[in-house]
């Protein structure tokens, strides 16, 4: 895992958190964001998305998505060989009490993710062994961007804190 703090210019930063915390931004109701069997949990496994890109489905901003994946690409160094294919903004609101999401991957094929947090606030983002272990954890942090394998088990979790948490989740497949 790899972590960059400050990751794009705060001009670029500013701009993009302006875009996506407007009135204008269209966020979807997910009722069960871990993908739990309804009625198996209770009524926080819930959060709003954007796909900006899924397949080849483009929402009005992905440019702006687009942007800021490639700059993070970039960033970390990624070669060629890998491609961005999926663009997704999720965004969970506060809860009363801890909430840890359902461990998954985004797919079960090779691919690397990059997530690039919005929102300083707390609701980590953790990580896990094949046995559920958690293995790691990172907060979440206005500007950063974390690269990591995404056949790791990982989950967010909701923020108890702050009023939401935002965040880009890249996926990138070998080309």
């Amino acid at each position: 895992m790899d972590i960059i703090d400050n990751a794009i210019s705060p001009s670029l930063f500013n701009l993009i958190k302006e875009d996506v915390e407007s009135a204008g931004f269209p966020w979807f109701f997910l009722k069960e964001a871990s993908g739990a069997t309804k009625g198996s949990r209770d009524n926080l496994d819930y959060s709003f998305f954007h796909l900006a890109l899924s397949h080849d489905n483009i929402s009005d901003f992905y440019d702006m998505s687009m942007a800021v994946a490639l700059l993070l690409k970039d960033k970390f160094s990624m070669d060629e060989k890998y491609a961005v294919n999926r663009l997704r903004w999720g965004m969970t609101t506060k809860a009363s009490q801890a909430w840890r999401n359902k461990p998954h991957t985004d797919v079960n094929e090779n691919h690397m993710v990059i997530l690039f947090y919005l929102t300083d606030t707390d609701g980590d983002t953790y990580f896990y062994d094949k046995n559920h272990k958690i293995i790691d954890s990172v907060s979440p942090k206005a500007n950063r961007a974390v690269l990591f394998d995404g056949l790791c088990l990982h989950s967010s979790s909701k923020p108890t804190k702050s009023d939401r948490r935002i965040v880009l989740n890249i996926n990138l497949k070998e080309k």
